[in-house]
């Protein structure tokens, strides 16, 4: 797949509005920030390269990013074709090519071709390693081997165009990998992405997770920090220290919302931990295939997806083309309507599509004219009304929490935020704040993340969204413990599967702060590891782990050295989410040493935990 140069941050002209990452910054960054923006509908990339080891952030150059298609911009479809054998063959517009040629010499059924596919880890419940991804035409593939291939795709395509750049190689352990993702994804779908990076080979200490709605509000941040020529006053004002605002991260298959405050030197912090919904924009999509299937009949539909792939994926094309470009005045839409359809149609109905179309359901809202289906303005805007009233509603209940009562501005960012329709909406339902929109608010992102992987510390604190707590056990105490908990384990009365918290919901964790450290002490020194089950709850302290509203979300297990002879040791265990994943940090300060502590979200149930290995030291 030929490509054109990708969003490249050099050091050519040093614009001053980008001259530092934060006010006041001392930070010196990697010698090389390259983030992947890798989303539901589109995939970009770019790239941040210090010559001079200086800490200064050039002047951002764009250009046309991937061959294909002027209206996707600086991105590409994420798309992936697997040949027969299950061997990756192409990516992007080139997957969408070879896909198309396959279909119309009707040689694609053995091929595997897919789309859309990251909203496999926001929908799928129980993520492993062994999840399954069924393609265009429902075979199924190990989910990991795709999302594997396409990061390997993408980061060999970044690392070829900055050896272009350099016209010299680099060190690979000089690069600081990032990748985007929603700030609504669970810890199981963080930890599918990093392993799929890992297996694409991407280090994982050189790789970090960027939350989307950050990561845009980080660039817009530093546009009106630094007055960037161009960005209007109202957009300066709503990041002037002590303002709030709500991120709206408007993707293709999510919408993420968080709201931030402006510190005095800059930096950001968190007012409310990141929500959402399957809310973006394959939502109307899903909502013009459902009402095109209504039209021709659901037997029709399934037999043309089947058996003219190619020309649904055509169709699919112009709408989302459309879709894009659709604004509150627009009249009506013309789509390229698919020949085979009508001739489906006819086959099945023994009438013609058009004579449907005169039906009253039908009669003043659409009409078939040589093969182009005309949509009138109200169809186009039923199919984006479920999207945009779920924003509507979520966005009115952000606002009656105490904490963004007092927020001035909503900042739209995100592929689907780039719709006319999207953004005159919010604009009328939240009349009352500044509705912003940067220009190509999906881009904003991508910059965003190269920044943020220049310097993480610009977000200065989030909030915990859960309180997280492990199982451990706990002398009896019959003031607060149930008698019915008792357990006599050699001799001693203690109360097991109590839940340790480690961090409370709404708890904000600093970067650099320190966190809350617990003590557990190990019986038997036998084993090379224990383990905590990992469990979050949405009340402020719950008592055990088995109770309504606790969910079990893997385990931590933290590695023992082996030459260790004593007969117990005391562990001592940190969580903290101040970063955009869930950490630990375990350490034996009597031998003064550090320990392994790596939490696996992929753990279907909860596991008896090592026999008589720990308990709690008050």
């Amino acid at each position: 797949m030929e490509l054109k140069s990708p969003v490249a941050l050099t050091n050519g002209k040093v614009s001053k509005g980008l001259s530092r990452t934060r006010r006041g910054s001392d930070h010196v960054g990697p010698v090389v920030v390259a983030a992947i923006d890798f989303g539901t509908t589109c995939t970009g990339y770019a790239y941040y390269l210090r010559r001079d080891h200086g800490t200064r952030l050039a002047e951002i150059n764009i250009d046309q990013a991937w061959h294909g298609s002027a209206e996707m911009g600086l991105q590409a479809p994420t798309t992936v074709l697997m040949d027969t054998g299950k061997r990756f063959h192409s990516f992007g517009f080139e997957a969408e090519s070879k896909y198309k040629t396959l279909t119309l010499k009707n040689e694609h059924n053995n091929w595997y071709f897919f789309q859309h596919f990251k909203m496999k880890l926001h929908h799928e419940q129980d993520l492993n390693r062994d999840m399954m991804l069924e393609d265009a035409g429902g075979k199924k593939m190990k989910a990991m081997l795709v999302f594997t291939e396409a990061i390997k795709y993408v980061k060999k395509h970044l690392l070829t165009k900055l050896k272009e750049g350099l016209r010299e190689d680099i060190n690979l352990r000089e690069i600081s990998w990032v990748i985007t993702v929603p700030a609504i994804w669970r810890n199981s779908a963080k930890q599918f992405m990093r392993e799929s990076a890992s297996r694409a080979g991407i280090p994982n200490d050189q790789l970090t997770l960027a939350l989307e709605p950050e990561s845009a509000a980080i660039f817009c941040k530093e546009l009106a920090l630094n007055r960037v020529d161009g960005v209007e006053g109202a957009f300066l004002r709503a990041f002037d220290p002590g303002e709030k605002y709500i991120v709206v991260d408007c993707g293709g298959g999510t919408v993420d919302t968080t709201g931030h405050e402006v510190l005095q030197d800059g930096t950001l912090k968190e007012l409310h931990a990141a929500t959402g919904g399957p809310w973006g924009g394959q939502l109307v999509n899903k909502a013009f295939e459902q009402y095109i299937e209504k039209m021709v009949s659901k037997p029709v539909m399934d037999v043309f997806i089947r058996d003219c792939a190619s020309d649904w994926i055509e169709f699919q094309k112009d709408f989302e083309k459309k879709k894009r470009q659709f604004s509150p005045s627009t009249e009506e839409v013309d789509l390229n309507f698919p020949v085979e359809l009508e001739t489906m149609f006819l086959a099945a109905r023994k009438y013609e599509l058009k004579e449907r179309l005169q039906e009253k359901e039908y009669k003043k809202s659409v009409e078939l004219v040589k093969h182009s289906l005309i949509l009138k303005a109200k169809v186009m805007e039923d199919l984006f009304d479920h999207a945009i009233k779920e924003i509507k509603h979520h966005i009115e209940v952000l606002l009656k929490k105490k904490e963004l009562k007092t927020v001035s501005t909503l900042l739209l960012v995100g592929g689907f935020s780039e719709s006319p329709t999207v953004r005159a909406a919010m604009r009328k339902y939240f009349h009352t704040l500044r509705v912003i929109a940067p220009a190509n608010g999906s881009v904003a992102i991508l910059k965003g993340a190269v920044m943020f992987g220049n310097d993480s510390k610009v977000i200065a604190a989030r909030i915990s969204p859960y309180t997280y707590g492990v199982h451990t056990r706990k002398q009896f105490d019959p003031v607060i413990h149930p008698e019915d908990r008792k357990r006599n384990i050699k001799g001693k009365i203690f109360v097991d599967n109590v839940f340790d918290k480690h961090i409370e919901y709404g708890e904000h964790m600093y970067v650099g702060g320190k966190s809350k450290e617990r003590k557990y002490l190990i019986f038997n020194k036998r084993n090379p590891s224990v383990f905590w089950n990992v469990y979050q709850s949405e009340e402020r302290d719950p008592m055990f782990c088995d109770e309504p509203g606790c969910k079990f979300l893997g385990k931590l297990a933290v590695a023992l050295p082996k030459d260790m002879t004593v007969d117990q040791v005391t562990i001592h265990l940190t969580m903290t989410c101040r970063g955009t994943e869930l950490e630990a940090v375990a350490s034996i300060p009597h031998f003064n040493l550090q320990c392994a502590a790596i939490f696996d979200f992929f753990e279907d149930d909860a596991v008896p935990s090592n026999d008589d290995i720990y308990e709690i030291i008050e």
